[in-house]
């Protein structure tokens, strides 16, 4: 089978240690040049010297082509999938202008600040029948795929009860990067809420379904913090924080089942354990635990353990089986790999569409304006 071939719309020159933002183009395109069933054939940024720039930098073949606009790297009939790798505010201009060129397109999660705007392109694309990936990258981890399966296969029963219970490191108290301060503000595409929590209650949802009703609750308990520019100087020494750092969320699941969510920034846990999640059904219960990490990352040292009733329990394997060109990959970037192996594959349990996308940001919406503030 030939394989798909791939532009790229947000490419960086620079890999820098760890992460920075505009960078991470960088992540897409490894996985693309480490995966058989891909090819990267183009590269467009905001002028055509910027993607040739780019495409120098990293070394690519002379084969892969410079573009400076969406709408000319998605007229390119050598482009089978559009990959679009900026800032969320200009998702929708940018994926927009791709439907119009009926290309597949892959987007980062969430897809748009807005749901008006992800409900439109939604449109958009089921009227021309073209095909979505949202880079709700949790999804492609193996172990919430094994998750998901024991869900799906009623390997305990029919679901009546969940508690998500989670600790994010990305503490504030002592300064934050300006280049992201947006993850501090309520309103911001990249707010702690739609990015910190989003990925994991995508993740959630996507295993368990969706949310019949839902309350939440928020505080901001460090509500000032220092502003650092790229140089480590101190731009701001105390921007005000609007966005939650402690997200409890509670409700009732379409199946029926009492489900509890929380989500806190801290610097470490007791025990080491940063996310652990019960699930339980009326055969049996399983329990997911994990160090620190991020959902659309990877885990660390991630384990499931399921009891059925009457049964000891027992530890549950999830190994994929993954080639060895996954341990080249940087671990940032891990769980991009994979959706993109997933959607290759046709594994829909890997990925998310923008329809899928859409009901998580639906949630994300309704919590945002009707959360109780805790002072």
């Amino acid at each position: 089978m030939a394989p798909i071939r791939v532009g790229i719309i947000g490419l960086g020159p620079i890999s820098s240690p760890g992460y920075k933002p505009g960078e991470w183009g960088i992540q897409h395109m490894n996985a693309i040049l480490k995966s058989s069933h891909y090819e990267l054939v183009a590269v467009s940024n905001s002028t055509i010297e910027s993607a040739e720039r780019s495409i120098k930098s990293h070394k690519l073949p002379s084969t892969v082509k410079a573009y400076g606009s969406a709408k000319d790297i998605a007229s390119d009939p050598n482009v089978d999938l559009v990959t679009i790798a900026v800032r969320i505010s200009h998702h929708y201009e940018l994926v927009k202008e791709v439907l119009q060129q009926k290309k597949k397109v892959l987007i980062e999660f969430p897809a748009t600040p807005n749901v008006g705007q992800t409900e439109e392109l939604a449109a958009i694309a089921k009227s021309h029948g073209i095909e979505t990936i949202i880079g709700a990258q949790g999804r492609a981890d193996p172990a919430i795929r094994k998750l998901k399966e024991l869900v799906d296969t009623k390997a305990i029963g029919d679901i009546v009860y969940s508690l998500f219970s989670g600790q994010l490191v990305m503490v504030v108290d002592d300064g934050w990067a300006q280049s992201q301060t947006g993850f501090l503000d309520l309103n911001a595409g990249i707010s702690r809420i739609n990015i910190a929590l989003g990925h994991p209650i995508d993740t959630f949802i996507h295993v368990l379904g969706g949310f019949k009703d839902i309350q939440a609750t928020f505080k901001t308990s460090v509500k000032a913090t220092k502003l650092f520019d790229d140089q480590g100087n101190v731009v701001d020494p105390a921007y005000k924080i609007t966005a939650p750092d402690m997200m409890l969320l509670q409700g009732v699941l379409d199946g029926g089942a009492v489900a509890s969510f929380n989500l806190r920034t801290a610097r470490s846990t007791a025990d080491d354990v940063s996310f652990r999640w019960t699930i339980t059904g009326t055969k049996g219960e399983v329990t997911f635990t994990s160090g620190p990490g991020f959902f659309q990352m990877g885990f660390n040292g991630p384990k499931i353990l399921l009891k059925n009733w009457g049964s000891e329990a027992q530890e549950v394997g999830f190994d994929a089986k993954e080639g060895e060109y996954y341990g080249s990959m940087s671990p940032l970037g891990l769980n991009t790999l994979r959706l993109y192996e997933a959607y290759a594959r046709g594994e829909t349990d890997g990925y998310s569409n923008i329809e899928q996308t859409l009901r998580t940001e639906v949630v994300l919406d309704k919590i945002k304006k009707s959360a109780i503030w805790a002072s």
